[in-house]
């Protein structure tokens, strides 16, 4: 799994709570970083936040667009826009969950996506 958004605190529990149900789980703070993850490494899940400095997440879900493989995305963020979430999906993230988050529900959602 890879957790890519700009708040350090929401990373480390996202790590810690995914760490503990046994998943292994790389983090990024920003786009760039990400992009870079996604090209040395296979993830079968990313969560992705959309508003980060230096790349959006609609930027990083259209960059992984030209991956090989591109992973089950769920988008995870504060912006609660209808026309943005439409837009997410059309491009090819599974889900689209709003900030703040019910940690229970999002890993009932990521084993869904996994199945």
């Amino acid at each position: 799994m890879l957790a890519v958004d700009d708040d350090k605190d929401l990373l480390q529990s996202i790590y810690s709570q995914f760490a503990a149900e046994g998943f292994e789980v790389d983090t990024a703070l920003d786009g760039d970083i990400a992009l870079q993850l996604l090209e040395d490494h296979t993830y079968d899940i990313v969560l992705l936040d959309l508003k980060m400095p230096r790349m959006d997440g609609l930027t990083v879900l259209e960059e992984m667009k030209k991956l090989k493989k591109f992973p089950n995305v769920i988008v995870l963020t504060a912006v609660h826009d209808i026309p943005t979430a439409l837009e997410c999906l059309r491009i090819g993230a599974k889900d689209y969950i709003t900030k703040p988050y019910d940690p229970e529900e999002l890993l009932q959602i990521i084993r869904r996506v996994l199945i």
